[in-house]
């Protein structure tokens, strides 16, 4: 039996955990030092183990936790040994785990990405730039790239363009939304060619109606060429330094 830990959270936070259920069905509860606590269940496996309704079972417990408080959020699969360790690992670490849920306290994780939203990103870059029109004859061994359906992106002054062009709109779209967010990262996940960027967003909950406002007013500004989807609010996953933490 070893314990399966879901998240951090400060030891007054008003969370409601009757009848709430984790991995395994089993119930969660908290484990607290000082002025932090660790939301937990019990854990039967030995090992780790991937299993479907266990990970929707951490998911969905961490959404109804930070439904009710702020906190921060664990990866699946975080486990210690016993109810002492977890203890330590508060005792050890009130100090940190403290700052951080203060800094977020009451404030939710948000992403949003703009991307182009037009039919073909080289003919709409050659109405702004005229000296782009020699890229849709590219021609390698012999074969016109542009009508193979590769659409010369391999051409570098396509490439170059399409960087300015996108670091131009990035900058414009963060002046729009930035203002409104306590925090403000670009994402480093892959983006497609289409993809501008793609902004993690902590937003205090009292502000994210004015922040989702924010965002449909870039749509109204840079219709139609652009196209806007946010996904949250979650538990801040990506403003949490997990690292901080030690557990040795």
């Amino acid at each position: 039996m070893s314990i399966f830990l879901y998240a951090y959270t400060l030891a007054d936070a008003p969370h409601d955990l009757e009848d709430l259920t984790g991995v395994e069905g089993r119930n969660l509860f908290m484990v607290t030092y000082g002025k932090v606590s660790a939301v937990v269940s019990a854990y039967g496996q030995q090992t780790l183990t991937l299993k479907g309704d266990d990970i929707f079972a951490h998911q969905h417990s961490q959404r109804l936790l930070m439904s009710q408080a702020s906190i921060i959020p664990l990866q699946y699969g975080l486990t210690l040994s016993s109810l002492q360790q977890v203890e330590r690992v508060l005792m050890r670490n009130e100090e940190i785990l403290e700052k951080e849920l203060n800094r977020i306290y009451r404030k939710v994780e948000m992403e949003v990405t703009m991307r182009f939203d037009v039919p073909d990103l080289l003919d709409y870059l050659i109405e702004k730039y005229p000296y782009l029109r020699d890229e849709k004859g590219k021609v390698l061994n012999g074969r016109l790239l542009y009508y193979l359906g590769n659409r010369a992106k391999k051409g570098e002054k396509f490439i170059r363009t399409l960087a300015k062009e996108k670091e131009i709109y990035k900058t414009l779209f963060k002046e729009i939304v930035g203002p409104w967010c306590a925090e403000i990262r670009e994402s480093h996940l892959p983006l497609t060619e289409k993809d501008v960027v793609t902004f993690n967003c902590l937003v205090n909950r009292e502000r994210l109606r004015v922040f989702e406002k924010s965002i449909y007013d870039a749509g109204e500004k840079f219709a139609p060429d652009f196209h806007f989807a946010y996904n949250g609010p979650w538990a801040p996953q990506n403003f949490c330094s997990h690292s901080l933490v030690s557990y040795k």
